[in-house]
């Protein structure tokens, strides 16, 4: 079975959210952290970062594990909303990094494929194509305050 893994990049980047370095960040949640994905090939990527360095769902208290899903449903809606998906993408793989993470890829008819998988459209690692995908603070602002936003308005609903 897989373990969580000593150097862990989500711990990592907990650290850095928590000390405030971390420029993505959406929001933070009861077991989680919302952030912005380190590509933004496809507009309004986001991840659900658990703060429990847990390696499957099954390993977290029932309390907690229900909460974590029902924030990353939120953390979607948010998505959804602030981009006007046509369609979600939702992953949980933890194959190469085994802490608990939600991927959240809005899907636009637009997209080069809109029906194959998102991971054989992404850019190719060091192309042009790849740099201007990254996410910059700069450009991505206002997506992310709006996804921000949206995040605050779902969760205050009744």
């Amino acid at each position: 079975m897989a373990t969580h893994q000593t150097n862990c990049d989500i711990c990592n980047r907990l650290a850095a959210i928590r000390e405030g370095t971390h420029p993505s960040v959406i929001a933070e949640l009861d077991t989680g952290f919302a952030v912005m994905g380190d590509s933004q090939f496809f507009r309004g990527y986001s991840l659900l970062l658990c703060k429990t360095p847990a390696t499957e769902l099954d390993e977290l208290p029932k309390a907690i594990r229900v909460r974590f899903l029902e924030e990353m449903s939120q953390v979607a809606e948010a998505v959804r909303m602030a981009t006007g998906a046509f369609k979600l993408n939702y992953e949980s793989l933890g194959n190469l990094v085994h802490h608990l993470h939600w991927h959240v890829f809005p899907r636009r008819e637009s997209d080069p494929d809109p029906k194959a998988p998102v991971w054989g459209q992404m850019p190719k690692p060091g192309s042009d194509a790849e740099t201007q995908s990254k996410f910059n603070p700069e450009r991505d602002r206002g997506l992310l305050e709006s996804i921000r936003a949206e995040l605050h308005a779902i969760r205050a609903r009744p």
